[in-house]
């Protein structure tokens, strides 16, 4: 079988390319494909033989497609911790997978960002093969396209489990269909601020699409950042629910825009004093935990668009978000030891204050 170590090396390479003038509102696109292979059961219910033999089934298949050459199989079990936690943080595989980490793999691209594109295909988790592409900014189709490239080249290997009537099937009965998620992180301060978002959400539920925290557990939403995504495939074909995300991303722009337009306008020490005790607190903070300080930005970001604050630099709110991330400390800035959770969030601290405060650039 083939061998491949994920080495800190390669996870540097993790990075996207960003505009801090563009991508404030939708900072990432995101397109899933969910396959089985058909004559094996369900990840729920398959045992250690069925998930090495759909590892191996995979391998195969990647061998003999050229345009997965540049990329890597890795077996999860074989990829160092920190770097596990990395492609967690990316959200590239699911955080209990690591609990979990036999039979299980990931294929990614020796570059890992290729063009400013994250592709990775996923085997064994929820479902036998998860083929997804990630891309900054609203990128919909973009990603769409890239994710269908590789499923076609698969689908000639592999046989997928497919019913006339029902589609691809999948153990998740909101996949079964066309077995495609797709979703955009927005970053939607100035709709929350004005309270705007409790029916902006009521109205997407309306159309087949689910508003969830992007970061928190549950409904706990950090930093204002909202994952967006459909929540039914059954019945709709893939164009469709790509053609409505597109139409959602624009509405979603033009909403919050909206909503800061309106602020602008009847704006109060209310939301001055938040803006400012924001920067307050990144400016002194000695340590900072990753939850507080997206909390921090996203204000700090809303009242550098708002014009109520400008001793800071523009800065790109998405790209510095996975630059603080615990396991991107780790692996860049703390080498060779175990860091303790105080070391992490005062280097947290001074990352942030070295990228956004004029003195320092």
């Amino acid at each position: 079988m083939e061998e491949n170590t994920l080495t800190n090396n390669d996870t540097n390479n993790l990075k996207f390319k960003y505009n801090s003038e563009k991508q404030q509102v939708i900072l990432n696109s995101c397109i899933s494909l969910f396959r089985n292979i058909s004559g094996y059961k369900f990840n729920v219910v398959a045992d250690k033989m069925d998930k090495e033999s759909i590892l191996n089934l995979v391998l195969e298949a990647k061998s003999q497609i050229s345009l997965l050459n540049n990329f890597n199989f890795y077996y999860l079990r074989d990829i160092p911790r920190l770097q596990r936690q990395l492609l967690i943080d990316q959200k590239v595989i699911l955080s209990k997978s690591t609990q979990k980490i036999s039979g299980k793999a990931v294929i990614l691209n020796s570059k890992l960002v290729d063009k400013n594109k994250l592709t990775a295909i996923t085997v064994n988790e929820d479902e036998h093969i998860k083929i997804e592409c990630k891309m900054p900014g609203n990128n919909i189709a973009g990603c769409y396209k890239e994710v269908l490239k590789f499923e076609k080249k698969l689908e000639k290997k592999l046989s997928f489990s497919f019913n006339q009537t029902l589609g691809y099937l999948t153990s998740n009965p909101s996949l079964i269909g066309t077995g495609l998620k797709a979703s955009i992180v927005a970053h939607m301060p100035s709709m929350v601020i004005s309270t705007k978002i409790v029916d902006f959400i009521k109205n997407l539920n309306q159309v087949g699409f689910g508003v969830n925290s992007f970061l928190g557990e549950g409904n706990e939403i950090i930093g204002n950042l909202f994952q967006i995504s459909n929540l039914m495939t059954l019945g709709k074909n893939e164009e469709s629910i790509i053609e409505e995300l597109i139409a959602i991303s624009k509405n979603v722009m033009e909403e919050e825009e909206k909503a800061k337009t309106e602020l602008k306008k009847s704006l109060n020490l209310s939301i001055e004093d938040s803006v400012y005790r924001s920067y307050g607190m990144i400016k002194y903070a000695k340590i900072l935990s990753f939850e507080e300080s997206l909390e921090l930005l996203s204000i700090l970001r809303f009242g550098l668009d708002l014009g109520i604050i400008d001793e800071i630099v523009k800065f790109d709110f998405f790209e510095l978000m996975n630059m603080i991330s615990d396991s991107n400390i780790e692996i860049n800035y703390i080498k060779n030891k175990k860091a303790s959770l105080d070391e992490i969030d005062f280097i947290r601290a001074c990352i942030i204050r070295e990228k956004i405060f004029k003195e320092y650039n």
